[in-house]
């Protein structure tokens, strides 16, 4: 038997459900500042915002859409807005046009002579059996793979393994799409993406060495996050794993994912 709340007799909406609504766009909220965040962050030396806002019948730049990115930012971006829409700058541009410079090359210049082409054939060895590289391997999709197979080994790693088994992981599947949907990953390869997100954490958790390093360590850190002075500059390093094992050796693992 199912049982569910109905609405108040002489309403509208049922509050219950509302409120349930309102949890996931905070939730969606919530992910969507992380992104933003996260992308933000990311940037050693400069970083650059770019947006475009209508402006209203006053000429003033009118508020950005609710759930936004833009609207996350807004409260340190409103103030730039109006400083790059004044109709005084874009006239004074149009009355003083920058100026264009041609250049003509001289009438009696010689081209360099073409060099002869050359004939290369590349050798056999190495080339007979080898398997074809899917391209989808060396574009995005790879890329959003291997960030979601680091989440969640993040997160087995804080759960210290507790609960996380191959039967667990092909449950999550549905899980894997919809992150990695989230991060643009084409429909059409979404199924077999989120196979080798299952595959690459279930080798891990089969393999003693895989599950020592996501065990319990004193001073253990995932995705350990340092920002050092180096080359003149401050640059930020993302650690995927850091621990000291019972010898007092200190650990720093750097996951790769190997496409299968």
């Amino acid at each position: 038997m199912l049982l569910a709340p109905i609405k108040e007799t002489g309403t509208d909406q049922d509050l219950a459900y509302k409120y349930l609504k309102d949890l996931d766009a905070d939730a969606e909220d919530t992910e969507s500042s992380r992104l933003l965040y996260v992308a933000a962050t990311r940037a050693e030396k400069r970083l650059h915002l770019l947006a475009c806002l209508p402006n209203d019948e006053h000429g003033d730049p009118k508020k950005p859409l609710a759930h936004s990115l833009l609207e996350r930012s807004w409260p340190a971006a409103e103030e730039h807005f109006p400083a790059a829409t004044e109709p005084t700058r874009v006239n004074e541009a149009r009355r003083s046009p920058m100026p264009v410079t041609l250049k003509r090359l001289a009438t009696d210049i010689q081209l360099p002579k073409v060099p002869d082409a050359v004939h290369w054939t590349a050798p056999a060895e190495g080339r007979v059996g080898e398997e074809e590289i899917e391209f989808s391997w060396v574009g995005e999709t790879a890329r959003h793979v291997g960030t979601v197979v680091h989440r969640w080994l993040q997160r087995i790693a804080d759960d210290e393994l507790r609960g996380w088994d191959v039967k667990r992981i092909e449950a999550s599947k549905t899980l894997f799409g919809r992150e990695l949907h989230r991060r643009g990953v084409a429909p059409a390869e979404l199924e077999r993406s989120a196979e080798l997100v299952a595959t690459a954490l279930k080798n891990t958790l089969s393999d003693e060495r895989g599950r020592w390093v996501l065990a319990p360590h004193a001073e253990a850190r995932s995705e350990y996050r340092l920002r050092a002075q180096a080359g003149g500059g401050s640059h930020t390093y993302v650690i995927d794993r850091v621990f000291r094992d019972s010898d007092g050796v200190r650990w720093i693992v750097d996951y790769k994912n190997q496409p299968s």
